[in-house]
């Protein structure tokens, strides 16, 4: 049987106010009021793992989509579509569908003043704008080029309701290691 804590009367007829030396109970009131916070910061550190995962995994895809398409002598659609299907797998576990992941691939040619001007242009998915010519200017010579890649990765955290949809865009570039200039095909 387990002493108890209070008793109404002190030995010398007074009140003794033994519930104030009482430790019964304290362990279970700090565990009650210590849990949400305990919760909270799990939450919050998967929430974060899994945030600097993909915007790791989206850095790792853009450059990846750089290089496949630098290191053909041409490209197509299905060969472009083929690097996408790539930056899908880089993106692995995470979704990677169409409306979560948006590419866009362009070959940007220098003219001989130094103009830089995009050649051709393929996109993949939703919500990737072209990188800005500005970004390329004074990266080639006349007659050369380079791939520029603007990805764009759209991450739903467990908590989305709260903390809304973290949207990643990255951009790449790459000079083709083949050909100066490479011919896009339908």
């Amino acid at each position: 049987m387990s002493p108890r804590c209070t008793s109404p009367r002190a030995p010398g007829g007074g009140l003794r106010l033994g519930f104030l030396g009482c430790t019964r109970g304290a362990v279970a009131v700090e565990y009650a009021l210590l849990l949400p916070a305990m919760v909270s910061a799990l939450l919050g550190a998967v929430e974060t793992f899994q945030a600097v995962q993909a915007y790791s995994k989206a850095v790792s895809a853009a450059q990846t989509v750089a290089d496949l398409s630098a290191r053909a002598d041409s490209h197509s659609g299905a060969t472009l579509a083929a690097i996408a299907t790539a930056a899908q797998r880089v993106m692995d576990p995470l979704p990677s569908t169409t409306a979560s992941m948006g590419i866009r691939v362009e070959s940007v040619v220098f003219a001989a003043n130094g103009t830089a001007t995009a050649q051709w242009g393929y996109s993949w998915g939703s919500g990737a704008d072209p990188v800005p010519l500005s970004k390329v200017t004074g990266l080639g010579k006349a007659g050369e080029s380079v791939v520029t890649v603007s990805f764009r990765y759209a991450h739903a955290p467990l908590l989305h309701d709260l903390l809304g949809t973290l949207t990643f865009r990255e951009t790449a570039v790459a000079r083709p290691r083949v050909t100066r200039v490479i011919p896009f095909s339908g």
